[in-house]
């Protein structure tokens, strides 16, 4: 017959975030300790288990920031797609010129995230293949054909 863990202390505890606080702040276990009449061994297990919850809060506010990026820099791009086609069919060629250097900067942007997000490379990519990537994923992303 199998015995379940024993619950953390810390954990159970109603002073958990004043321990949680002297833990971040790096108070000595031991004066933790004598407060809480918890053993340090098991503030010491505390400690590891809220680094880790902090490092995982810490992962997912980067990735909902990144999103958040990303949302924007597709509306942007967006934005300069219908500015362009609007410049195009008014005949207007100057703003047809300036449309076109955002789309080609919202572009470059998009690429330059793209390829940081994907991490090192073992040989150097090219802007086209850059630009070629970042167009395959936006559409991938909404769901539509490559320009």
């Amino acid at each position: 017959m199998r015995t379940m863990p024993r619950t953390c202390l810390a954990c159970a505890s109603p002073e958990r975030a004043a321990i949680e606080r002297a833990l971040v702040s790096r108070e000595p276990l031991r004066n933790i300790s004598k407060r809480v009449s918890i053993s340090p061994a098991g503030l010491l297990r505390h400690k590891r288990y809220v680094a880790h919850a902090i490092v995982k809060a810490s992962e997912r506010r980067d990735e909902h920031l990144g999103n958040n990026l990303l949302d924007e820099m597709r509306r942007v791009l967006s934005k300069a797609w219908e500015l362009l086609a609007r410049a195009e069919s008014e005949g207007d060629h100057r703003a047809s010129i300036v449309a076109l250097r955002e789309v080609r900067e919202c572009l470059e942007s998009l690429g330059e995230m793209l390829a940081k997000a994907e991490g090192p490379q073992r040989a150097p990519v090219t802007l086209a293949e850059r630009f070629e990537r970042a167009e395959r994923r936006l559409a991938e992303m909404t769901k539509e054909e490559p320009q």
